[in-house]
């Protein structure tokens, strides 16, 4: 920039910038470049030169070493040059790009800067191997004459091995983060342009020196066990987690800088010091704890557990840059420690829960709740946070199940009112027929699933306690017409939504209900727990009928909570006591690839792969639909919509164009939107030839589409969990409403909204700790299914863990989108039921 126009540019600066700007250095323009509105890629020359002469450099070294030996050209593979490109891209994008520019007015623009020099570029550096690259990229004579006896001298090498320590990169990446976060050096490094190159060179090394220990690359030598390398992480997240939480929970800007930058361009300089916190403290903890968990997995887990074979269980150590399964999947327990972790062994709940008779009737009482929730809704006010059905169902139902599951197991289920009439009237009414043949899919349930998040937000069934009472009415009269029909608990496997919900919901739960000891089942020779018995009640002398598991499930055989509602028939049908709900591992179900009893192979189950992307992709589009930025998004487009309609036809568009209409047609697209980006990653599993495996697209597509349950798991528990936090007084409203109707108190409540409460402080980084741990997840649930996979497919004993994270790639890269939509919905101010942001609604006088 010539010195005329930075004249002119530098009183415009001082009027949206700190006073002190006018005096900061602008020696190349870089500071007035900040705050531009227009930012260019602005590449300094030195940088330029260096990316392309390192690059060169490399890629000839790479052609060379692939040139010399079989061993060599399977050392260095297309995988090892694209991470080291694209640790180069990842780098100019820090330093180079608009985002440089950004970062002087934006914190969240900085904050993503700094985590793309420390956690983003370097690691993939290191994948690129590029030691000997480099060394053999140079001219032979360069290479023996000067860098070889360079590198041989001894204090070289003493130096060299003094940087590759451990303790040195954590020193160093643990002082960076600290230091350059401190306000007056921050402050430094905004105001002077050379700080600020200071402050990237260091973050930038000392991430290379950090992600040394980790990558391992060759001819990398260990010098801590590998063992070492869980501690090693979980501190360097942990000053990380203290500059995050500093920044997240202070009640004022820290940094004056944005403070008054924010103030003259009309930002909210807290909310951008908010929406870093969570960038830093999310993505930040991922990178070091999930690398943790593989360390920890690789250690722990049988690998058979997965579906490979036993005679690859050794075939290679874990040298690379892989992603976690979070817990240690086990082999089946001994019958003594089953039968201690079994819920149903508590005092008083599991003689409850054991009894037919206390499992209906806790359904009935359930029932009779539903039907004056109906009653109400049917009779009572119109305004929906003062009525039964407007609160309960919602409110406050919705988020007590969602959290219920993921403490226990599928206890919605369990507990759900619809079996209470099946269960009375099949006492009378013995169903003949069984389910067609033809619909024993989840295809109908896939249809039924869309139907209802579409009618969701399309008929705002939230707000009408009508419609809720109806809704609640039909699907009682829906499971009951279905089950006296139909044998078994064919509405519950086959066709209720809610069911597919809850059941795909429980796959992440930490309880299954399965046997306590296999060798009782080995010799048991009935088989009651699936065909069922009759039982002389020692109490009464009279025959009691057991029925089996009414989903067809083979417990012996049974894996995983799908199509299994937690009815328990199966566990009094047992003559043994042999079945209880014991702890699993979460998630570890998903990632198998073993046969399962009424299932069969997951990956075999396209329909299943289906609803499961429509669990994780409906899950964001449900919360998605009732932002601010998208509803305004969609009445613009009704708007252009309607004048359309209203150009090529003489119907009004009012009776085409309406909200209704424009909102399911957003979740409708969403939906379809997101099956497909999840579809394509799908695809990219067989991109690369030498790792290509014997299953099909769509097999491969429903490994991936269960990888995102929980992610999915995580956005329906951040969903819910706001309504019920915020929501949470309408429930005592309503009631009082109802008493007052009733004559039995005097005063009416007072009116007020659906989301009635200020979300505390800490909502938001439950919010994002929840959303970053179903990430973390899926994840791993993705690495483990692609490792299996490939392992299972492959010609060779060993097969490198590079090249099985070429393929984890693209999938994970649709997991990672899928979470910052999400974590940007948790930032936008709510639309739907009188909310706007974290700030509590005025109430209606």
């Amino acid at each position: 920039m010539s010195t005329n126009v930075h004249g002119l540019l530098l009183p415009l600066m001082t009027r949206c910038a700190p006073s002190s700007l006018a005096q900061s250095s602008t020696d190349d323009g870089a500071t007035v470049a900040w705050l531009s509105d227009n930012a260019p890629w602005t590449i300094a020359p030195w940088v330029f030169a260096a990316c392309c002469l390192s690059c060169f450099i490399y890629t000839r070294g790479w052609c060379a070493l692939r040139a010399k030996s079989s061993a060599t050209r399977a050392r260095y593979g297309i995988p090892q040059i694209a991470a080291f490109f694209a640790g180069w891209v990842a780098l100019l994008f820090a330093i180079a790009s608009p985002l440089d520019a950004f970062a002087g007015r934006a914190l969240t623009a900085h904050m993503v800067q700094h985590m793309v020099l420390t956690i983003v570029a370097p690691p993939l550096l290191w994948l690129g191997s590029p030691a000997m690259p480099m060394l053999f990229g140079l001219p032979r004579a360069l290479r023996l004459e000067i860098v070889a006896p360079l590198l041989a001298a001894p204090l070289v090498r003493t130096l060299m091995r003094f940087a590759a320590h451990p303790l040195v990169g954590w020193i160093a990446l643990t002082l960076v983060t600290l230091m350059w976060h401190v306000p007056a050096a921050y402050e430094l490094a905004l105001r002077d342009v050379r700080w600020h190159r200071l402050e990237h060179f260091t973050m930038l090394a000392a991430g290379l020196l950090f992600w040394l220990a980790i990558i391992e690359p060759f001819p990398y030598r260990r010098r801590w066990p590998r063992i070492a390398m869980v501690p090693y992480l979980v501190a360097a997240d942990l000053s990380n987690t203290i500059v995050a939480a500093s920044l997240a929970f202070s009640s004022g800007v820290i940094y004056p800088w944005y403070a008054s930058i924010g103030l003259a361009r009309g930002v909210d300089a807290l909310a951008d010091q908010k929406l870093a916190a969570g960038i830093m403290w999310v993505p930040g903890s991922v990178a070091y704890l999930v690398p943790a968990m593989v360390i920890v997995a690789a250690r722990l887990l049988p690998r058979h557990a997965f579906g490979v074979p036993r005679d690859n269980e050794s075939a290679r150590p874990l040298r690379s840059l892989a992603l976690p399964v979070l817990q240690r999947v086990t082999t089946p327990q001994s019958s003594a420690n089953s039968k201690t972790n079994d819920f149903l062994r508590i005092p008083v709940i599991g003689a409850v829960l054991r009894s037919p008779r206390g499992r209906l009737m806790l359904r009935v009482a359930l029932l009779i709740a539903a039907m004056l929730v109906v009653l109400d809704g049917l009779l009572g006010a119109d305004a929906a946070p003062m009525n039964l059905a407007g609160t309960f169902p919602w409110t406050h139902w919705r988020g007590v199940a969602v959290i219920a599951i993921l403490a226990l197991g599928n206890v919605a289920c369990m507990a759900c009112p619809l079996i209470a009439p099946r269960t009375v009237l099949r006492r009378w009414i013995r169903p003949m027929r069984a389910w067609p043949v033809a619909l024993r899919s989840k295809w109908m349930a896939v249809v039924l699933m869309v139907v209802w998040l579409v009618s969701y937000e399309a008929f705002d069934l939230w707000d009408s306690p009508f419609a809720t009472a109806l809704l609640i009415l039909g699907f009682i009269a829906a499971a009951t017409a279905v089950d006296l029909l139909f044998e078994g608990a064919s509405f519950c496997r086959y066709v209720c939504p809610l069911g597919q919900y809850q059941m795909m919901l429980s796959t992440v739960a930490p309880r299954e209900v399965r046997v306590l000891d296999t060798e009782v089942c080995a010799k048991c020779t009935t088989h009651d727990c699936i065909k069922g018995r009759v039982a002389i009640n020692s109490a009464t002398g009279k025959s009691e009928v057991h029925p089996g598991c009414g989903l067809g499930l083979f417990l012996p055989k049974k894996s995983g909570n799908l199509d299994c509602t937690f009815c328990l028939d199966c566990v009094s049908a047992c003559p043994h006591g042999n079945i209880g709900v014991v702890a699993v591992t979460r998630g570890a179900d998903l990632a198998r690839a073993s046969w399962r009893s009424g299932i069969g192979s997951l990956a075999n189950r396209v329909d299943i792969g289906v609803l499961a992307s429509i669990f994780t992709v409906g899950a964001i589009a449900n919360a998605a639909g009732m932002t601010a930025p998208v509803v305004a998004a969609i009445e613009e487009a009704r708007d252009m919509l309607a004048t359309l309609v209203g150009m090529v036809t003489d119907i009004h568009p009012y009776y085409i164009v309406r909200d209704s209409f424009m909102q399911g047609l957003f979740v409708l697209a969403a939906i379809a939107l997101g099956v497909a980006v999840i579809a394509w990653a799908s695809g990219m599993l067989r991109v690369t030839q030498s790792l290509a495996s014997d299953e099909t697209y769509a097999q491969q597509f429903t490994r991936v589409a269960l990888a995102s349950v929980p992610l999915g798991a995580s956005v329906w528990l951040v969903h819910f969990g706001f309504h019920l936090v915020t929501g949470w007084p309408t429930g005592a409203a309503s009631i009082q409403r109802v008493l007052h109707d009733l004559s039995l108190v005097r005063e009416l409540p007072t009116p007020i909204l659906s989301c009635c409460v200020a979300p505390p402080s800490w909502l938001i980084n439950a919010e994002l700790l929840a959303l970053s741990l179903g990430l973390s997840a899926s994840l791993g649930v993705l690495w483990w299914s692609i490792d299996a996979l490939t392992q299972r497919s492959a010609t060779a004993a060993r097969v490198s863990p590079s090249r099985i994270t070429m393929r984890f790639l693209a999938p994970a890269c649709v997991m990672i989108l899928l979470w910052a939509v999400m974590a940007w919905v948790v930032f936008q101010p709510m639309e739907m039921r009188g909310t706007s942001g974290f700030a509590v609604a005025e109430l209606p006088q």
